[in-house]
């Protein structure tokens, strides 16, 4: 479910601390606000993940300078950050135009998840082989005539 925001500060954090942040600004008196609700929070459910894309719900008669900051004139508006800045905008009910922009940030959040998970993979294997490293054997192989084969190990 999307975070409701509770001050200007509390909006801060959460930008901060998720590579994609998504507001809804929304009024509580917009009949339009009420009929694209369900959906984003279905959105939310399927889409959020820890530290990296958060959902939130801005209202605009409880937080005006939050809405101020992003020009928010109309509801509801839907707002994708990145990294902190503007990435996109949805005006308006548009169900189509919010899943689109959603899924667009929810593929590059799955692209980072899966680099995250390579480099760990790659350290923890450079941390087995440095571990094997010290049960390795290494040796030689000789031929003193004929086929009389020795080997020594080290």
């Amino acid at each position: 479910m999307p975070t409701e925001i509770s001050s200007t500060l509390h909006f801060r954090t959460l930008l901060n601390a998720h590579t994609y942040l998504i507001a809804d600004f929304y009024a509580t008196w917009c009949p339009p606000c009420k009929t694209i609700a369900p959906v984003y929070n279905q959105l939310s459910t399927a889409h959020s993940v820890p530290g990296k894309f958060v959902f939130v719900k801005v209202n605009v008669d409880e937080q005006p300078e939050i809405a101020g900051m992003y020009g928010v004139s109309a509801m509801p508006t839907f707002i994708l950050f990145n990294d902190g800045k503007v990435s996109g905008n949805v005006r308006g009910a548009d169900v189509r135009g919010l899943k689109g922009i959603v899924e667009g940030a929810t593929v590059e959040v799955k692209k980072a998840v899966l680099v995250e998970q390579q480099k760990k993979a790659e350290e923890s294997v450079g941390e087995k082989k440095q571990e094997g490293e010290e049960k390795t054997v290494s040796g030689s192989y000789g031929m003193t005539g004929g086929n009389n084969w020795k080997m020594s190990l080290h």
